[in-house]
């Protein structure tokens, strides 16, 4: 269940359904501090506000034509934990507008995503850097 949890995700976030998308997390879900110089963990409002902001401005294409996800493990025991794992590619896209040409970014993704009793995500962990993927397409 929690890997098509996943998957609906994955799917939900490519189709840019806000709605959708947060339906799948509990709301005291966290986010791991991956981004370079950050310390402190991302709330479920946080991410809303940056995906609305993020979708305002570019496109968010699947650009792996497969995705396959992987069964999370314990780290102590190496045991399957019931977490959810996975290896993609978005691309991302500044469409084109009357003053600048439509313009693209492929970045690779590690993410992995904790369920609560719920199948609610409450923990996330994402390893690619989108930032740099959008300051790139505004330059």
């Amino acid at each position: 269940q929690n890997s098509a949890t996943a998957m609906a995700l994955i799917q939900d976030f490519d189709n840019e359904d806000l709605a959708a998308v947060t339906a799948h997390f509990a709301d005291s879900a966290r986010w791991r501090p991956t981004k370079f110089g950050q310390t402190d963990t991302v709330s479920l409002a946080t991410k809303v506000e940056k995906w609305e902001a993020s979708w305002a401005q570019y496109d968010f294409n699947l650009a792996t034509e497969e995705v396959r996800l992987l069964p999370g493990v314990n780290a102590e025991t190496q045991k399957a934990d019931g977490s959810v794992r996975v290896y993609f590619d978005w691309e991302l896209v500044r469409p084109e507008t009357d003053s600048t040409d439509r313009k693209s970014v492929v970045v690779s993704y590690y993410e992995s995503w904790e369920f609560d009793a719920a199948g609610k995500i409450w923990w996330t962990q994402i390893y690619g850097d989108a930032t740099a993927a959008m300051a790139a397409l505004n330059q």
